[in-house]
């Protein structure tokens, strides 16, 4: 038994030391896979999915979603949109307070949306709000510069509310890291942190608005996944959130439950727009040049992820049109043809030629894609390309500018979520976005569908989205990995079909805490 395991277990029995907790007081355990996920509030916790959905245990947001992800109240008991969509009118849940005792007001969610323009929160935009106003303790009036159809389901169960009678006076608050930093009005309340551990104490809010959580107490601990299944088979702990899904048969083998869900979070080829792949004909190409089939059974064999959907939506994906999108199937023949019409000839020992110099494609990537960087190069080399593959500290394939000293980037990307935040990650210079302009249709059929007047017209333009990105091909979707939890039967858990919140691929969002 390792010492971390051995630590980990003495902490855990000294908390659940029996018969002096009933079965129903014990905390709701579960295990995370990575280390600290920094303080619970807005601006501490690390910059990823998971540490965000951890702080929204503690902190809520004008609208929550139910256990289906679909919208539902949240410090908002109600709201209503003017016709233009440019008016957001909400009445505040006046049952809802902070932590501290404070009631929750419109003040406070007026407060936040001032706040965080000042000092902005990576999980969230606020370019196209124009204002937002407490006309009463419990009317929020927000008003948009544009129509946004997906404000509800958007930004509006994104953005976490702040206590403005805690923040006000704060003029740095990623360096704010007083115990008051994470008085929230969530269905937990921050009870202790240790940083050095990575090991988190909840405490219910019995009197939360939305009703009584299910366990007076979570506790969140970092533990490596051999120690967390055994963990789990003792009955120390409650729920792997993050179990390595071929590990899933095995925990399912010993009698435990696992729950499993593709993760919308694909592995893709991107391209340099502003090099030779500005040609769509080149990408469709390069697409058949390769074999996605082998690259997966290669990178996630038995189980461990999907062959993704080239239309961007995933399978599940609520926003996802039910039909084949083009798969651009392993073609050596058709891809070589594709290149001869560009240009590129085979000299006597096969390697591609352009212009008379041979071609060397440049692949960069970073350590966490290296296993499937490696089989893409193995399989352009085996086609007949030169391949110079570059494995890049994740700091320096951030910094490479769009253009920049590469013509293929291998990375992931999330598809889930609202989809309003969809033309930044294809038509945006984020290192991981897809960085392209086309001939603009694909950015056309996204801001069509961002001022859509109904839900009907707005998935009609999600979809004419959908087909032309499988035609054009800003990035090759590669790869949908699979996500699994396991827990021992304390709690039932399911994902949600587009991710949590914003788009988050998870088991344990807070929905599955509180009361159905």
């Amino acid at each position: 038994m390792s010492g971390l395991f051995r630590i980990a277990l003495l902490t855990l029995a000294a908390l659940l030391s029996a018969p002096v907790l009933a079965q129903e007081d014990r905390p709701l355990i579960i295990t995370d896979s990575r280390a600290d996920r920094g303080m619970l509030a807005p601006y501490l916790h690390t910059r990823n999915g998971i540490a965000y959905l951890y702080m929204t245990y503690v902190f809520d947001s004008l609208v929550s979603q139910d256990r289906q992800g679909r919208p539902a109240p949240g410090l908002a008991a109600s709201w209503t949109i003017s016709a233009d969509g440019l008016t957001a009118d909400l009445q505040m849940d006046g049952r809802a307070s902070w932590h501290d005792g404070r009631p929750v007001t419109a003040r406070d969610a007026a407060f936040t949306f001032a706040y965080m323009a000042r000092h902005p929160y990576p999980f969230v935009t606020l370019k196209n709000v124009a204002g937002a106003e407490a006309l009463s303790d419990r009317h929020l009036r927000i008003t948009l510069k544009s129509r946004d159809a997906g404000l509800v389901s958007g930004l509006l169960t994104a953005l976490p509310i702040l206590p403005e009678h805690v923040y006000a006076a704060e003029d740095a608050p990623e360096r704010f890291t007083a115990p008051e930093a994470a008085t929230g009005s969530g269905p937990y309340r921050l009870a202790s942190y240790d940083k050095a551990q990575g090991r988190y104490m909840l405490e219910a809010v019995p009197d939360h608005y939305a009703g009584a959580p299910k366990f007076t107490r979570l506790m969140i601990v970092t533990m490596a996944p051999d120690a967390a299944i055994r963990a789990l088979r003792g009955g120390e702990v409650d729920v792997i959130s993050d179990l390595p899904v071929e590990r899933a048969a095995g925990v399912e083998a010993q009698g435990l439950h696992v729950v499993r869900a593709r993760s919308g979070h694909v592995t893709k080829i991107a391209f340099n727009h502003q090099g030779m792949f500005g040609a769509r004909t080149l990408r469709q190409a390069l697409a058949q040049a390769l074999d996605r089939l082998a690259i997966l059974d290669i990178t996630a064999p038995n189980g461990a992820g999907a062959l993704a959907e080239t239309g961007y939506f995933q399978q599940g994906s609520p926003w996802r049109e039910d039909r084949t999108d083009p798969v651009w199937p392993h073609d050596p023949a058709i891809a070589a043809t594709l290149f001869e019409a560009q240009g590129f000839a085979r000299n006597g020992t096969g390697r591609w030629q352009r212009d008379g110099a041979p071609v060397t494609l440049r692949l960069i990537s970073d350590e966490s894609q290296a296993r499937v960087a490696q089989v893409v190069a193995d399989q352009l080399e085996g086609f007949g390309f030169g391949v110079e593959l570059r494995l890049m500290e994740r700091t320096a394939l951030q910094a490479v500018p769009p253009g920049g000293d590469y013509d293929l980037l291998i990375a992931s990307v999330s598809t889930t979520g609202d989809p309003g935040d969809i033309a930044s990650r294809v038509t945006g210079d984020a290192w991981s976005a897809d960085r392209y302009a086309g001939d603009g249709r694909i950015a056309a059929a996204l801001e069509a569908a961002r001022q859509a007047a109904t839900p009907e017209k707005r998935l009609a333009h999600l979809r004419a989205f959908q087909r032309l990105y499988a035609e054009e091909l800003p990035s090759l979707m590669l790869i949908d990995p699979v996500m699994a939890s396991a827990h021992g039967g304390r709690i039932a858990l399911e994902f949600m079909p587009d991710g949590a919140r914003i788009g988050i691929p998870t088991a344990i969002d807070k929905s599955a805490f509180l009361p159905e």
